[in-house]
């Protein structure tokens, strides 16, 4: 018996999984605040991160982060997990944990800007590349693309490591 009220809730639990967090693609981001809200997210406050329509405050991999939301029409099509870093190095060590989560989710990358082949590329056409150029990785899922990346500093704010998931349909365009 015991047995079979586990099995019912791993599969009442899969079957309950959305294609980001708490949302479908192309589904409604009415009641995102709720929703996140259920999961223990806090709003975010501030500046929305570009190109989002909502963000809010939470935890993932053990650290803060900021879970963004990107809903042209009220449908939802990008989810992201962004999370700052103190520098380079922390920025390593977030994006390798990224990368293997990803990885262990939905196989290896089909394009990885780490890899020997990309190197290659870029240095015969006298590209230098920094760290954080080659911590660019992309995933595909069913109906979706993953893509985990590290961007250095700007002046507008630190280091940053981001994992966002588009909608198949969002790409198209």
């Amino acid at each position: 018996m015991k047995y079979a009220a586990l099995a019912l809730l791993v599969f009442a639990a899969s079957a309950s999984a959305a294609d980001f967090r708490v949302l479908d693609f192309e589904k409604s981001c009415d009641n995102v605040a709720e929703l996140e809200a259920a999961r223990g997210a806090q709003p975010f406050e501030g500046k929305l991160p570009s190109g989002y329509h909502y963000a809010f405050k939470a935890r993932e991999l053990d650290r803060d982060v900021v879970i963004g939301y990107t809903c042209p029409d009220g449908k939802f099509t990008r989810g992201a997990y962004i999370f700052d870093v103190k520098d380079g190095d922390e920025a390593t060590q977030v994006y390798t944990a990224v990368k293997r989560r990803v990885t262990k989710e939905l196989g290896a990358p089909y394009y990885d800007f780490a890899s020997k082949e990309h190197r290659r590329k870029m240095e015969e056409v006298g590209a230098t590349l920094s760290r954080a150029d080659t911590q660019v990785a992309f995933w595909k899922a069913e109906n979706s693309e993953a893509h985990a990346s590290v961007a250095e500093p700007n002046r507008d704010r630190g280091w940053r490591v981001s994992l966002s998931y588009t909608a198949n349909s969002a790409l198209d365009e």
